[in-house]
């Protein structure tokens, strides 16, 4: 059911952001903005099973201490797609782009504690 409810909440939204971009386009920009954190909202909670399963399956392992890392990558990606669009949509690509080499560089400084435990399991191994 909440399937049709998001799908009919989109559909609304574009509508009335195809109105009021004849009528006052910075509306439409509101529109576009409003749907989006809703549409992204119910997203999250479509996370929850998916974060609570990946944890079940790594308990006592050395995976289940990136759980959070990944977690919050995962969050920060999201954020940083939905900020994107906004800009996008609103005729900013010079601005979108510039938050997509941030969120790029933020995820890639969250990972270094990741890739330098793989380099150093790499090297157990080839000891």
């Amino acid at each position: 059911m909440t399937d049709f409810k998001i799908c009919g909440l989109a559909i609304c939204g574009v509508v009335l952001c195809t109105i009021f971009k004849s009528i006052k386009n910075e509306f439409s920009l509101f529109i576009r903005l409003g749907i989006s954190v809703i549409v992204m909202l119910f997203s999250f909670s479509l996370f929850l099973p998916i974060i609570t399963y990946i944890e079940e399956i790594t308990r006592g392992t050395i995976a289940y201490s990136y759980i959070p890392l990944l977690i919050k990558i995962l969050g920060i990606s999201i954020i940083l797609q939905l900020t994107i669009d906004v800009a996008k949509n609103a005729g900013e690509d010079a601005i979108a782009t510039k938050v997509a080499l941030f969120g790029k560089a933020q995820i890639l400084i969250l990972t270094m504690p990741l890739i330098t435990s793989l380099f150093d399991m790499c090297k157990e191994m080839l000891k």
